[in-house]
Formats: C-alpha cells, sequence, structure tokens
C-alpha cells in the first residue's frame, strides 16, 4: 500500500488572482462590444417618426415584451441600453424591438415598386422612402451586418 502525500499548492492565490482578473478583463471587454454594437443598431434604425428606433429594449434572461408609442428618435432606446449590468459574461443579453414591422426594415418586405409612398407633413407630399422592396435608410438590414460585426470583434478578444 502507498501513502499519499499532500503537499500545499504554493502559489494558487497567486493563480487565483490572475484568473479573476482575467474574467474581469474578458467581461468588461464583452460589454463594451455589447454596448458599441447595440448603440449601433439603435443609431442604425431607419428612422420616419422614430418610433421604431425607440423600440429597442435591453433585458437580460428573457426578451423584453415591450413596446412605446414614444417617438424620440431612440433616446428610450440608448437608455435603455445605459441599464446593462456590469457582470454580462455567461448571461443572456436580449435586445428586442418588438414593432410589427421591424423585420419589413430589417429583411425587406416594402411594395415594389413604390405606388404611392409616405405622407410627409413636413413636406405636404408623399414621399417615397423605399425602393426595391427596402428601406433606402437601410438598403441592406443592418441588424445582422452590426451582429456580425459584433460577433467578430468578440472573437478577436
Amino acid at each position: 500500500m502507498q501513502a499519499a502525500i499532500i503537499m500545499p499548492l504554493i502559489g494558487r492565490e497567486n493563480v487565483k488572482k490572475l484568473t479573476d482578473e482575467s474574467m474581469e478583463r474578458i467581461n468588461k471587454d464583452l460589454r463594451g462590444v455589447y454596448l458599441s454594437g447595440l448603440f449601433n443598431v439603435v443609431m442604425g434604425t431607419p428612422v420616419d417618426e422614430g418610433r421604431a428606433r425607440n423600440n429597442w429594449f435591453l433585458s437580460m434572461g428573457t426578451p423584453s415584451s415591450k413596446t412605446t408609442t414614444s417617438k424620440s428618435k431612440g433616446l428610450g432606446a440608448i437608455r435603455s441600453i445605459r441599464q446593462m449590468p456590469d457582470n454580462v459574461f455567461n448571461n443572456k443579453v436580449y435586445f428586442t424591438n418588438n414593432l410589427p414591422y421591424i423585420e419589413s426594415l430589417e429583411y425587406g418586405g416594402y411594395p415594389n415598386p413604390v405606388k404611392k409612398g409616405s405622407w410627409d407633413k413636413k413636406k405636404k407630399q408623399y414621399v417615397k422612402r423605399s425602393e426595391g422592396g427596402f428601406s433606402k435608410q437601410a438598403p441592406s438590414g443592418w441588424v445582422r451586418t452590426t451582429l456580425i460585426a459584433m460577433q467578430n470583434k468578440i472573437k478577436t478578444l
């Protein structure tokens, strides 16, 4: 029968400290990618009256079911982003827009060709804001390209 020799692990505190510091840095970097990317999603949202831009909601764990009638051109959505918790690593982060036409803004689906356009109160005339079935402000969408850029940035962390 062999006897077990128990020896203390020398330097364990240093390893734990380095691991904790690495996790804090990774979390901070990941949070920075989220903040920047989600801000780009908000600011890239096509604007007519501003309702679509303002209907992005950040939530943790489960998607938000909220909507707003506010037309503050994204200020509410930016406030939502600022509520992001400090710890995002290993947590599910959702950024949701529940307006029924948000998918048409991203994937297209507007009438093609445009028959009349949208009434512009200021100009007092119809204005064609879409072309080829897509919003002229985001003809290729913007959410998917922003998510790909975020994914690529995360891979470099």
